[in-house]
């Protein structure tokens, strides 16, 4: 990789160009490496990252230029301002945290998350306890605080206690869901040259366990290229007796007693059937054959049950559609629900 000044910056913001290169200047000095032909790419506040050439790496960031942000406050009055650092950051780490609040500032992110992002433009009551339903966790941001959390990873370094870390200039990159996720390498997060299809642009993965609604209220964006769908929770009863409890998380986890069986993760995609055998027909056969049923028979019972949910969870996304539709600031939910909709009809 080539030095820092290969880096190029083009904007729509002169005070953009300025606080993107000197952000570059840190973390290069930090031990940074970049692609030789890294472009930072800005239109209308929103920063994306391309490349020109083949190098596998489109940037390495030293573990040291990470910012663990849960002490860290931010004015919650636009423009985005640092007001109080808390005293156990290193040097640099303060220097990065602001480098970074800085091209967060002269991008507009907090004014655009105040006013596009579901988190900051869902308000009223009824729609909150309406998407809680299909997403338990959804919570209005209100702080600059709680949108910063939207751009930070959860690290567990030198076998410390799991961290929300701001993460510099590995934001920059957009996702995909077919992208890799963020890897190590040494004492280094990565980003690789990934691309979904032959321009410049690379993207990395948030998350490939995340559906259509999951990425909108987390990110602030309808992600038309995810093709899975996380099963609503609900409880379904079984055959046999007993009943099946579905939750929503980012990782499937199984767990039974006597009366209830409990997926976390159970998920649906259009493209990989196999997301359904392993995340709910298998697990539903397995308990039922532990209960005793013929294992022909656990095998049908397990397939009726799973298109029993998925009839329910069609209802339950076109009937929350209606419901958000007299509601304001709704329309990314609406817009995932119904993608989400289309494409568990398809599976």
């Amino acid at each position: 990789m080539r030095d820092h000044a290969q880096v190029r910056i083009k904007t729509d913001s002169v005070d953009l160009d300025t606080a993107l290169a000197h952000l570059v200047e840190v973390m290069h000095r930090a031990g940074a490496t970049f692609h030789p032909g890294l472009r930072l790419v800005g239109v209308a506040g929103q920063i994306s990252a391309w490349a020109d050439g083949d190098d596998p790496w489109l940037m390495k960031i030293p573990h040291s230029t990470l910012v663990p942000i849960d002490d860290v406050t931010w004015s919650d009055d636009p423009p985005l301002r640092l007001v109080g650092i808390p005293d156990g950051l290193t040097a640099l780490q303060v220097e990065v945290l602001e480098a970074c609040t800085a091209v967060m500032a002269a991008a507009g992110t907090w004014e655009h998350f105040r006013a596009t992002h579901p988190r900051a433009t869902i308000t009223d009551p009824e729609a909150i306890e309406v998407i809680r339903s299909l997403h338990p966790t959804f919570a209005p941001a209100t702080s600059a605080a709680a949108m910063l959390k939207t751009r930070t990873i959860k690290l567990s370094l030198d076998g410390g206690e799991p961290t929300s870390y701001l993460m510099p200039m590995l934001d920059l990159a957009n996702h995909h869901p077919d992208a890799p996720a963020y890897p190590h390498d040494g004492d280094s997060l990565c980003i690789g040259t990934w691309r979904a299809v032959e321009n410049g642009e690379c993207f990395v993965s948030y998350g490939s366990t995340r559906d259509v609604l999951g990425i909108a209220l987390a990110y602030g964006y309808v992600d038309t290229n995810i093709t899975r769908v996380n099963a609503l929770p609900g409880e379904y009863p079984m055959p046999g007796g007993g009943t099946l409890r579905l939750l929503r998380a980012s990782r499937l986890d199984i767990t039974y007693d006597t009366d209830t069986f409990t997926i976390i993760g159970a998920a649906w995609d259009s493209t990989h059937p196999s997301v359904q055998v392993h995340t709910m027909l298998e697990p539903v056969e397995r308990y039922l054959r532990d209960r005793g049923m013929p294992a022909m028979q656990a095998r049908h019972q397990a397939r009726v049950l799973a298109h029993r949910i998925s009839k329910s969870d069609q209802t339950r996304m076109h009937l929350a559609q209606e419901l958000l539709n007299a509601h304001s600031g709704t329309s990314m939910a609406r817009e995932s629900l119904r993608i989400q909709h289309e494409i568990l009809q398809r599976t």
